[in-house]
């Protein structure tokens, strides 16, 4: 995500350099036995996306470490409680809140791990399955990442003020996949 974003900022000829933009990532804090439970049960943490950084291999194990820390810290757990008690609170601390947190972020990215196997609906074969990244406030661009037996959906949502043709960045992505694809290990 970090590279398709690279690419589409410098085919505009924007300077990437230096540049880091910051994703609030939602993470998942059920415990393993009650992952079939109904309802969601998530944090948020913001993590940076290194756009500066030029090389796919590079980026990625920046990235990687970043998140490992971030799921290591208190982060999630903080923003879960924090999300929990603006249900008490009057709305315009909810309204602080929120402001905050959009404030801290650039973009909404979300991966799901979808079915393995094949699924049915109705008798017939579900061939396909995408969802949107959640848009809160001014946030004005989600990528989605959904695994669905065997195969990667990514989706990219954005205000059009923002950007025009979230296919271009999705383009971008799949060819930062084909790039590290092709690198291996």
């Amino acid at each position: 995500v970090a590279g398709g974003l690279r690419r589409y900022l410098n085919d505009r000829g924007e300077a990437t350099d230096r540049l880091e933009l910051r994703a609030v990532v939602p993470v998942n804090l059920r415990h393993e036995d009650g992952f079939n439970a109904l309802g969601n049960r998530f944090g948020l943490v913001f993590l940076g996306l290194p756009v500066r950084i030029a090389s796919p291999r590079e980026r990625l194990r920046e990235i990687v470490g970043r998140m490992r820390a971030l799921k290591a810290s208190g982060e999630a757990a903080l923003t879960y409680a924090i999300m929990g008690g603006m249900a008490f609170a009057p709305d315009s601390i909810d309204d602080l809140v929120i402001d905050v947190f959009e404030a801290k972020a650039t973009l909404v990215l979300t991966s799901v791990i979808g079915p393995r196997e094949p699924a049915t609906f109705a008798g017939r074969r579900v061939r396909s399955m995408v969802f949107w990244a959640p848009q809160a406030g001014r946030l004005g661009l989600g990528v989605s990442i959904l695994s669905y037996a065997g195969e990667v959906r990514i989706g990219v949502v954005s205000d059009a003020k923002v950007v025009a043709e979230p296919r271009e960045i999705v383009a971008g992505i799949e060819m930062e996949l084909s790039v590290l694809l092709a690198e291996g290990d």
